[in-house]
């Protein structure tokens, strides 16, 4: 009976070592999914490159992360994350144009983190500008109704940057400095212009003082260019060029009032400059409204957003490339952790301009693995979807 119990008491201490040595792993994540009707009808060349109206059920950027940490001393801590995209899980994994989420695929790093001095990353990460200057303004966040992404309306600037370093600040009496360097490691040649080094750089900075909060924000791609015939947005078509870069400029603000009113602005300024020997460069800025307001357990949600006109494109086609997205919605929360809503959205595009829908976004065409939308068909959503948070 004794060698029993000692048994029974030494299985007991090998499983119950791991889970003590774990005890700080902290799993994490949503599952959301829509269902919706959907178009995108208008294309500059005719009926036939539309895309039809549907119904589809999509995934609204579902995801599980694990993170951790281990106290160090002197107030420093290892800490760690690897955080798993669970998109497209709707339909297996795949989406409309063979995509498939993977481990590790959003933010995974590895880092110190210091009270006094702030902490440091590497890995895959939000660059700076995307993390410091996204300050409320995206109402419609994760779902089809986003209006931030490179591919969107506003705010084409973000980024998740692989292998990369990053430093954000602790809050200095609600201000926040951050600063990202993502490296180059394939250094490929663009011909006869030269090899390349397409490294990135981002800084940002912001503060908040109550329900006040402001943002600013410099990010830069080097030896990247685009070329004006291809420039439907700035997700598409770029191209290894030895001394052109992508520049973009934020500034953006938003207050959040005791009455449950929140209003926000923000302005971004891109330029571009061309993968074309003596080309000038082109400039874009885009811009957004937003304003919410809390009723009880529901938030009532509208959003304005707009693609000014491509400056340097040939005369007279620079409002060829302008697009404007609006999106008008309602949340309501269930408990703390699962919520119901509902969104309509469309983006207007001119006869040039391919914006599409950040998180699901549609194509008139598919080929292995690159989807196309074409110029100036005008996507348009309205849908009823349920988050539940972990």
């Amino acid at each position: 009976m004794m060698h029993k119990k000692s048994l029974a008491a030494l299985v007991a201490t090998l499983f119950a070592v791991p889970f003590a040595a774990h005890a700080d792993v902290t799993i994490y994540g949503f599952l959301s999914s829509s269902i919706e009707s959907t178009k995108a009808t208008g294309a500059t060349a005719g009926s036939a490159s539309d895309y039809k109206s549907r119904t589809r059920v999509v995934d609204d950027n579902s995801r599980i992360g694990f993170k951790g940490n281990e106290d160090l001393g002197n107030g420093t801590k290892a800490i760690w994350q690897v955080e798993s995209s669970l998109r497209y899980f709707e339909q297996g994994g795949t989406n409309d144009k063979n995509d498939t989420a993977t481990f590790a695929t959003r933010n995974s790093f590895v880092g110190l983190d210091n009270g006094t001095f702030g902490k440091v990353l590497l890995g895959q990460n939000d660059s700076a500008y995307k993390s410091l200057t996204n300050i409320g303004l995206n109402l419609f966040g994760d779902t089809t109704a986003e209006n931030n992404g490179a591919a969107n309306v506003y705010s084409r600037g973000e980024a998740r940057l692989k292998n990369s370093i990053h430093y954000f600040s602790p809050n200095w009496s609600g201000f926040q400095v951050g600063g990202s360097y993502g490296v180059d490691e394939s250094r490929t040649s663009s011909g006869s212009n030269g090899s390349t080094n397409a490294s990135h750089l981002s800084l940002a900075a912001n503060y908040t003082n109550g329900g006040l909060q402001l943002a600013a924000g410099w990010d830069r791609t080097n030896d990247t260019g685009f070329k004006q015939d291809q420039f439907k947005n700035s997700a598409y078509n770029t191209y290894a060029w030895s001394g052109a870069n992508v520049t973009y400029t934020k500034l953006a603000a938003s207050y959040k009032f005791a009455t449950g009113t929140f209003v926000g602005a923000g302005y971004e300024f891109g330029r571009f400059d061309q993968a074309i020997a003596g080309a000038s460069s082109l400039k874009q800025d885009d811009w957004t409204l937003s304003l919410g307001q809390d009723i009880g357990a529901a938030t009532i949600k509208l959003e304005y957003s707009s693609l000014g006109r491509l400056k340097g494109a040939t005369a007279g086609t620079e409002d060829n490339y302008k697009a404007h997205q609006w999106a008008l919605g309602v949340d309501y929360n269930l408990t703390k952790t699962t919520k119901v809503f509902s969104y309509y959205t469309k983006i207007t595009n001119k006869s040039a301009q391919a914006a599409n829908f950040a998180n699901t976004p549609v194509w008139t065409s598919v080929s292995g693995t690159t989807g196309t939308l074409s110029q100036g068909v005008d996507p348009q959503a309205f849908g009823v979807g349920l988050k539940v948070a972990f």
